[in-house]
């Protein structure tokens, strides 16, 4: 099939070299003057098989990116699985020890005024 959507057929004469094969395209069968496509079989042969090798090469360079795209996915989805339980280590692990040893002059400050409110509240209930 050619690119104009139109049958290829394969000649067998032509006023100069006779016998000698060739194709062109349906549409020069029909306008004799039109050279739409023309080309020697034995031109035409080796023009194919570089194509059809080339549409080859293509396919399987595209199944390699395929499948290192895969493999790439793969590792990122790792890697961020990794990541996130890392984070999630580090933070629990600050976490813990933020609230275990937060003896700080804050912490003092607010546990020195619930204890000041604590026996302000008694001290107003027993009068």
């Amino acid at each position: 099939m050619l690119v104009c959507e139109r049958t290829q057929h394969l000649g067998f004469r032509t006023k100069a070299n006779s016998f000698r094969r060739f194709y062109r395209c349906e549409i020069t069968l029909q306008r004799k003057s039109e050279s739409h496509l023309f080309k020697w079989e034995d031109e035409a042969i080796p023009d194919e098989v570089s194509m059809v090798e080339a549409k080859e090469l293509e396919v399987e360079m595209m199944s390699k990116l395929n499948e290192q795209m895969s493999k790439v996915a793969q590792s990122m989805d790792e890697a961020t699985r990794q990541f996130k339980e890392d984070m999630d280590a580090t933070l629990n692990s600050n976490m813990k020890t933020t609230l275990l040893s937060n003896n700080g002059p804050v912490h003092n400050f607010g546990a020195a005024v619930g204890i000041v409110l604590a026996i302000a509240c008694l001290y107003w209930k027993l009068l």
